[in-house]
């Protein structure tokens, strides 16, 4: 069994059924135990699980939030179809803000043959995507280095946010329902996204199907601040229904 293969089994195992123990993994998988030891580190520094006495605990809750790098495995093919509808909406000439997040990552890539727009954004994996791209003006945001983000944050980020006028804005969160709204499971996430509310003209939340429903730790905004909504054809029709009463354009891709 390939090294990703296993990886990916252990990581479904824990999704399933919360805990493991390194004995009963080895044995399942036929390896051994140091190699059931590697992967359950690695996942540990991802945040992905907490590590006990002969074993690993899945990690779970409102406040939790997986590192960057776990998140842009899930889902994938969702976000690339979600990323091209975004990429092909934005006319030419407009300033666009990427959040960070794993589908703002993928219409990073989207944008590569667009022309004569321009993008801000604060994540740096949006960043290194685009700094080859000749025909799109660049403009990073600064701030503090987050390393599970992946982005940069806190106030001097947020002042800069403030300098400009956005045309198009797409948010990556962490939950979104009709009830508690757009949320986020750090201050520093919230923070930055509530300055982007601010200044954006048209709000779009580019997120796939298991975003939908869910809860985290802070609220971003009411469901009613957001404009467009572009999910996948497995998001819930009840969310998308009530998010169409109160006005937001909903997509499907």
């Amino acid at each position: 069994m390939k090294t990703k293969e296993r990886r990916e089994r252990v990581l479904q195992k824990l999704m399933n059924e919360r805990r493991v123990t390194i004995e009963g993994l080895a044995g399942e998988l036929g390896v051994s135990t140091m190699t059931i030891r590697r992967d359950l580190r690695r996942l540990a520094d991802d945040d992905v699980v907490t590590l006990v006495h002969g074993g690993a605990v899945y990690n779970e809750g409102s406040a939790y939030l997986p590192a960057l790098s776990v998140r842009e495995r899930q889902m994938q093919r969702e976000k690339s179809a979600i990323a091209e509808y975004c990429a092909r909406r934005i006319p030419e000439g407009s300033a666009i803000y990427l959040d960070n997040g794993s589908t703002t990552v993928e219409i990073a890539d989207a944008l590569l043959g667009k022309q004569n727009i321009a993008v801000l954004s604060h994540s740096l994996p949006v960043l290194n995507i685009l700094s080859n791209a000749k025909n799109i003006q660049l403009i990073s945001i600064p701030g503090i280095y987050e390393p599970n983000a992946k982005g940069f944050f806190g106030d001097l980020a947020i002042r800069m946010i403030h300098q400009f006028r956005i045309d198009i804005a797409f948010f990556g969160v962490t939950a979104v329902s009709a009830e508690d709204g757009v949320m986020s499971a750090v201050f520093y996430e919230q923070a930055l996204k509530k300055a982007l509310l601010e200044r954006a003209r048209k709000k779009v939340l580019a997120i796939d199907h298991t975003k939908i429903g869910g809860t985290s730790f802070l609220k971003v905004c009411d469901l009613k601040d957001v404009d467009v909504i572009v999910t996948d054809h497995a998001a819930d029709r009840a969310f998308l229904k009530e998010a169409a009463r109160l006005g937001i354009e909903t997509v499907q891709v």
